[in-house]
């Protein structure tokens, strides 16, 4: 009677873990719509006024459309009075030390976006599942050590290397190999800083309502990008004022915001919430993956072969974490 009790258990738990990770990789496409813009950006007129930060100002254009989308589906869900509850206890505060963490990744990958182009960059931060899933199991004591983990992670680590050979050929005209390595380098900081994030976000979930922490991270992020605008930006004010004289930039920020708030939504909280940073965490990454993809097509950056079929193995390697055995599945968890 136990070991049956024990089965169905087991068979909940690895339902519901999977079930996170299709969620996290759903929503991994909107990630690439919305940051796959970025790469292009900076090469465009009103953002080339100001390289390579200039496609920040649109950045902060995006997380306004985004946080009005969080804001629609907390107020959907019947959690929006928990919004403004985050400062009510001293718990509440680690949502902001969540939300400034994603902030920076977002800020590291803005930038290395707009020197070394998306579909670069895209892989890079990519990686942030892998550190999401090492710091959670090392300080929330999830367990990676999994035959069919490590074999996802060494696709994983595979397709990042090939991707690399291709870097030269995906980079803006005119960038050098020094401004490659740099921006490269804040591609991979992103991740890093994307992977602690994602492990908040795991360990948060025990302590305070998802909804809130969610408008939080995105209210947060878009604090910060106007004072970075601010700050560093002094022609943002120029920049911002030919987007507002333009309708079709504002379509772009709706529609490009949407999707990140619907990434927000669909991966980073339900995916990772329901997954754990293992599962959800690496499927929710393979968005970056497709901000190389569509950097490449339909945002007209130059196409490299290495780069795609770099991308391609790392899907891979996702794919093998998403059809493990039920039974390995929700030993993640256990």
């Amino acid at each position: 009677m136990n070991q049956s009790l024990n089965d169905m258990k087991l068979l909940q738990e690895s339902r519901k873990v999977r079930i996170g990770m299709v969620y996290a990789a759903l929503g991994a496409p909107m990630l690439g719509l919305a940051f796959g813009f970025a790469g292009m950006a900076g090469s465009l007129h009103p953002f080339n006024m100001a390289y390579p930060t200039g496609p920040l100002t649109f950045q902060f254009f995006e997380y306004m459309f985004g946080v009005l989308t969080i804001f629609i589906y907390s107020f959907i869900v019947g959690t929006a009075k928990d919004n403004f509850r985050i400062f009510r206890s001293k718990i509440s505060w680690y949502g902001v030390f969540m939300a400034m963490t994603g902030m920076i990744g977002d800020f590291l990958f803005f930038s290395s976006s707009a020197i070394v182009g998306g579909a670069i960059a895209g892989p890079l931060a990519g990686l942030f599942g892998f550190w999401g899933a090492v710091v959670t199991s090392i300080v929330y004591r999830e367990k990676i050590m999994q035959k069919w983990t490590i074999i996802g992670i060494a696709f994983i680590v595979i397709g990042i290397w090939v991707a690399s050979g291709g870097m030269s050929l995906a980079a803006p005209p005119g960038v050098s190999s020094t401004a490659i390595l740099i921006g490269a380098g804040m591609g991979l900081l992103a991740a890093i800083v994307y992977g602690i994030e994602s492990f908040a976000i795991a360990a948060g979930s025990d302590m305070m309502p998802e909804e809130s922490s969610l408008f939080w991270r995105a209210g947060w992020a878009l604090v910060g990008a106007i004072i970075i605008n601010f700050t560093i930006m002094p022609q943002f004010t120029d920049i911002a004022g030919v987007m507002l004289q333009d309708p079709k930039w504002w379509a772009y920020a709706a529609v490009t915001g949407g999707a990140w708030g619907t990434y927000m939504i669909v991966s980073l909280y339900i995916g990772i919430n329901t997954a754990g940073t293992v599962g959800g965490g690496l499927l929710a990454s393979t968005g970056f993956v497709w901000t190389t993809f569509l950097s490449m097509t339909i945002y007209g950056g130059n196409w490299s072969t290495s780069l795609m079929l770099g991308c391609l193995i790392l899907f891979a390697g996702i794919g093998v974490m998403l059809l493990r055995p039920a039974k390995l599945i929700a030993k993640l968890r256990s």
